[in-house]
């Protein structure tokens, strides 16, 4: 990241319980209050802000839901200008928004489905016909299955169907006054938002992918994930700090399924996302997950309560309650992620809340920890790429060696120069523990150079070579061999 310090007001479930409406005045007042007295809990105020899904309460009415959504919608839309205004000097770009379950219109998906006929379902004993179940658990199926009626449902018509968020996306492109427009079609369902000026790049995705009236189930569509994938590679070697934001917590009780699988996390950290941000429980918990226990690569979760929501929707001994995230810079190689917790006190009314610190994860009312971050600057690998292009190896060598040699960017400029450089000595110091063929085919053919028998027999019982079975590594394997002897 290239700013000192990073202060994130992450807020969700703007929605507002029937009955217990809080008011976007007592709302303003509340927060703008907490946030002047940041400087005595040891915050800053705030440079962006993340909202992860649920603008709006919706509406169960599945024949005229229209009216109120609208409302709803512009009620939020109100509260999340004014806001801007006052804490971003009206920066909107500096907002991150994302839909949640909430903000599914039942009346499109109502409509878009047909019950099935019974005798279509069912073989002659009574039983559902086993391929017709197998359909219905399929991930992407148009199946659904109505508990209260004991019947399957088929969405029929799929572009009524996707436009359940329709008013959610008018409200998106007028907050971001046309310049982010949200999509209606299901694989196209994610937006970036870079931020140079922070060194951060956010990466928000839709979680409530095949979500709708029957089906309380979060997912976050695989093209999405896919897609995200392929842009975020440009901003790993731009060296931004890659955060990502959706609605849905990933965990859940076994009598539970409004949560989603929480498998694509792994695909964050594979991306080399360091921090996450979601809504949808009502309460704050922070996770650090990670990819194995050898690589220690990982990602830390940050869940924020309901900041609107009432007292009926929230679970038991919590309140409402927000985050402030601080992400500053310990060296070139490592963040400091703080995270505080604002919750509203027991004894304020819910109509007009004062802040109070919270407790993270019920223990400690600060939570903090070191991140491993490579600072890998725009220019610098521009550098490298325009050295590369114009045949500078050994300059763009001088640069790369100052790197997260652990990086795979890196490492594939890295070993594109030295095999240019015929620099056999140096392939054999970086790239010792080989990650793929082509640094193991590398590193075999400096030894056929190097002649260094103590060297050679070290690398032939490399595990990655030694077990390879990859048959230019064998044919470089036999030659050394021969050489040995």
């Amino acid at each position: 990241m290239n700013s000192e310090m990073l202060t994130v007001l992450h807020i969700s479930d703007l929605h507002r319980t029937k009955g217990n409406p809080v008011s976007n005045t007592s709302l303003m007042s509340s927060i703008l209050r907490d946030v002047d007295n940041y400087n005595l809990i040891g915050a800053s105020k705030p440079d962006l802000i993340v909202v992860s899904g649920d603008i709006i309460q919706g509406s169960a009415d599945v024949d005229n839901t229209s009216t109120p959504i609208k409302e709803q919608y512009s009620e939020a839309l109100d509260f999340l200008i004014k806001l801007t205004d006052q804490l971003l000097s009206g920066n909107r770009s500096n907002v991150v928004i994302v839909p949640g379950n909430h903000d599914i219109c039942w009346e499109q998906s109502f409509n878009s489905m047909l019950k099935i006929d019974e005798s279509k379902v069912k073989c002659s004993k009574g039983l559902v016909k086993k391929e017709f179940l197998q359909q219905a658990m399929k991930t992407n199926s148009f199946i659904r299955w109505s508990w209260p009626e004991r019947s399957f449902y088929r969405i029929e018509d799929k572009e009524l169907y996707n436009s359940r968020l329709k008013h959610f996306c008018d409200f998106y492109n007028t907050f971001y006054k046309g310049q982010r427009n949200y999509s209606l079609e299901p694989n196209e369902q994610f937006d970036i938002f870079d931020y140079p000026q922070f060194g951060v790049t956010i990466v928000g995705f839709n979680s409530c992918f095949q979500n709708d009236h029957l089906n309380k189930a979060g997912a976050i569509n695989s093209e999405c994930i896919a897609s995200a994938s392929l842009c975020l590679r440009q901003y790993v070697k731009d060296g931004r700090l890659l955060m990502a934001t959706w609605h849905h917590n990933t965990k859940g009780t076994p009598y539970e399924q409004d949560y989603m699988d929480g498998s694509f996390i792994k695909n964050l950290i594979a991306d080399a996302v360091k921090i996450g941000f979601h809504g949808h429980q009502h309460k704050l918990e922070i996770l650090r997950e990670e990819n194995n226990i050898i690589d220690n690569k990982g990602v830390v979760i940050f869940s924020a309560g309901s900041l609107c929501a009432g007292p009926r929707e929230i679970p038991t001994g919590h309140n409402q309650q927000y985050n402030i995230v601080e992400i500053s810079r310990a060296s070139d190689r490592e963040i400091n992620v703080k995270a505080l917790s604002r919750v509203k006190s027991p004894n304020s009314s819910f109509e007009n809340p004062i802040w109070e610190t919270g407790t993270i994860n019920d223990i400690s009312p600060l939570f903090e920890m070191k991140m491993d971050h490579s600072e890998m600057k725009k220019q610098s690998l521009g550098d490298v790429e325009a050295f590369i292009g114009n045949k500078a190896y050994k300059k763009a060598f001088e640069l790369l060696i100052e790197y997260d040699l652990s990086d795979t960017w890196v490492r594939v400029f890295l070993l594109e120069c030295c095999n240019q450089l015929d620099d056999y000595r140096s392939i054999i110091k970086y790239f010792i523990e080989p990650q793929n063929n082509a640094e193991a085919v590398a590193l075999l053919d400096a030894c056929l150079d190097y002649n260094d028998q103590e060297t050679t027999k070290n690398i032939l019982a490399l595990t990655y070579i030694a077990e390879s079975g990859d048959p230019s590594l064998n044919h470089l394997k036999e030659q050394l061999k021969r050489k040995l002897k």
